[in-house]
């Protein structure tokens, strides 16, 4: 009986340090439950800010209003990146628990590389996360709850990859990379000039859907010849012109742009709105790369594929000649055809 006993108290003992030995490779937790873990937003809809911040620090404020996503200062936000953020908010889980031994170092990159994600719903603070690198296979990343035990590692059931990049925290990569944002409905004259072919500048000038004309910026005068389907074709190409990418302080071409707003622009284009709105884009030239030169032909001496430009004087922005390949028409482009 003794050593029956005594066998049991063995048998309990392996049980314990077998369940202990578990607990440290597996990351369990007495303070472990779903509350921990609960990452999902399953009520997108309800969402109407979300503040991503970094340790840089940078911070970008998203805020949804009756016209869409928009930032602080009432800039849009890019709907193909605020759709994905909340595709992620809705669809994220928790993956697996963490190994005990990697916990402390996760918490420690979190507190260091993690950005804070503030969720709002209704109005109300609802939900606050830490998003932090990802997990060594790439195929999660690691998370933690505000008032959560623990960090976890988290993903997307079928997505192979990791979520971090989702959450962007530098504001100028949230921005719309539309250069005029207007329906074409709503245009009321647009105004291409050219300074090195002012007999090519025009004007367009839309009084009602039927009429439309087409001045010459030279001579003043309204063009009998003026094509109308070119001429609504023409509004609705400025209504969906795009850049490529902001130009920012630290990128070094930056410096020089008071020197680029003091020369002579390749083009200027302004979108007047039926409201009084305007809209001023320029662009100017890149010169090309020296290897590139021909010197015998002067085309060859700029960048054939590219140009900076500013929305307003104030963002400097990267343009594409394909890009904007709608609006660089000259007078002639936009007159009937000669039969």
């Amino acid at each position: 009986m003794k050593r029956n006993l005594l066998y049991l108290v063995i048998f309990i003992l392996l049980l314990a340090v077998a369940g202990y030995l578990l607990n440290q490779d597996s990351g369990g937790s007495t303070l472990e439950g779903p509350e921990n873990y609960a990452f999902a937003v399953k009520d997108t809809a309800s969402i109407n800010k979300i503040v991503i911040s970094d340790k840089s620090p940078s911070s970008a404020s998203l805020k949804r209003t009756s016209d869409g996503w928009q930032m602080e200062g009432g800039q849009f936000v890019r709907r193909d990146a605020i759709e994905v953020l909340l595709e992620t908010l809705y669809r994220m889980e928790m993956k697996n628990f963490l190994p005990q031994r990697m916990i402390p170092e996760v918490e420690r990159q979190l507190s260091v590389y993690g950005k804070k994600v503030e969720i709002y719903q209704n109005g109300q603070l609802a939900k606050v996360l830490y998003v932090g690198l990802p997990t060594p296979s790439e195929m999660g990343t690691y998370m933690k709850l505000e008032g959560g035990d623990l960090p976890y590692a988290v993903h997307i059931p079928g997505f192979n990859g990791f979520l971090n990049t989702r959450f962007i925290s530098e504001p100028y990569l949230w921005r719309s990379r539309d250069l005029v944002r207007m329906n074409a409905r709503n245009i009321k004259e647009v105004e291409m000039i050219y300074p090195d072919s002012l007999e090519e500048s025009f004007n367009i000038r839309v009084f009602s859907p039927d009429s439309i004309y087409l001045v010459s910026a030279a001579s003043k005068n309204v063009e009998e010849n003026f094509s109308p389907l070119k001429g609504q074709m023409y509004l609705a190409a400025c209504a969906k012109l795009k850049y490529e990418g902001e130009i920012i302080p630290s990128d070094p071409i930056y410096s020089r742009r008071d020197s680029l707003l003091a020369s002579t622009p390749l083009f200027t284009l302004k979108v007047r709105s039926t409201s009084g709105e305007e809209t001023k884009v320029t662009g100017y030239r890149i010169k090309a790369a020296p290897e590139t030169i021909d010197y015998d032909d002067p085309q060859s001496f700029f960048d054939p594929d590219r140009m900076h430009g500013f929305i307003n004087d104030e963002r400097m922005v990267l343009l594409q000649f394909y890009g904007l390949r709608n609006i660089l028409k000259s007078k002639s482009e936009l007159l009937l055809d000669e039969e």
